[in-house]
């Protein structure tokens, strides 16, 4: 009997995508961009960087809360 899928949160859906490999979380992002610059191919390399960037920025972000908050 098939069994009806649960629709994700959006917390549960970012929480799931944190524990992805960075190098697939980048995919992801990079692709995001592509979509929202409507499809269009030549940019790539820019996509991936800006990915890569996006992503280590929050990571370093959420370090810095976790030890500050630990000082504190």
């Amino acid at each position: 009997m098939p069994q009806a899928s649960k629709k994700s949160t959006p917390s549960e859906t970012r929480h799931a995508s944190e524990e992805l490999p960075l190098e697939e979380r980048v995919q992801r992002r990079a692709y995001e961009l592509y979509a929202l610059r409507g499809n269009e191919s030549g940019s790539e390399l820019d996509d991936w960087l800006q990915a890569e960037e996006e992503i280590r920025a929050a990571e370093e972000g959420k370090l810095k809360l976790r030890t500050s908050g630990a000082a504190g």
